[in-house]
């Protein structure tokens, strides 16, 4: 069995922003070997999610709004940044970037990773499906990790 993880790095801009990482992950399926097996694709990351969906920009607007319909960043309250009750997970910059909102949205989301098919060498996606690293907090570094099995 052949195994292949790499780390990837990114930084990201703006909050609701798809990174498209197709091209990444099949960069990976093919310096793994692997003729047959599977790709994982993981955020380590509370405030990020890893979807599969269609490369549009009118999804990714929809999205975006979307996300800020049901979870808004403002004019609500959340608990997770209401630093008179909240004692976990604080850093130094906490109380100037409350992301309850992002918090929210990632555990309706509840896709921290993705696995797809790897057949005779190719990632098995559909016809328009891509493979998005998608930001629900704010612009900051970001990391990605792909792990590649099989035989």
């Amino acid at each position: 069995m052949k195994h292949r993880f790499e780390n990837h790095d990114l930084q990201t801009e703006r909050t609701s922003q798809l990174v498209d990482v197709t091209d990444d992950v099949r960069a990976v399926v093919e310096r793994a070997g692997v003729a047959n097996g599977m790709a994982l694709v993981y955020s380590p990351h509370t405030t990020c999610a890893v979807l599969i969906n269609e490369r549009e920009s009118g999804f990714a607007d929809d999205f975006a709004e979307l996300l800020d319909q049901i979870i808004p960043a403002e004019d609500r309250y959340y608990r997770h940044d209401d630093l008179d009750i909240r004692t976990e997970g604080i850093e130094d910059d906490t109380a100037d970037f409350p992301n309850g909102h992002s918090h929210c949205r990632a555990g309706l989301m509840a896709s921290f990773s993705q696995t797809v098919p790897v057949v005779d060498g190719n990632l098995l996606l559909g016809k328009w499906q891509r493979i998005f690293f998608c930001e629900l907090d704010r612009a900051r570094p970001r990391k990605l990790f792909i792990q590649v099995i099989g035989e």
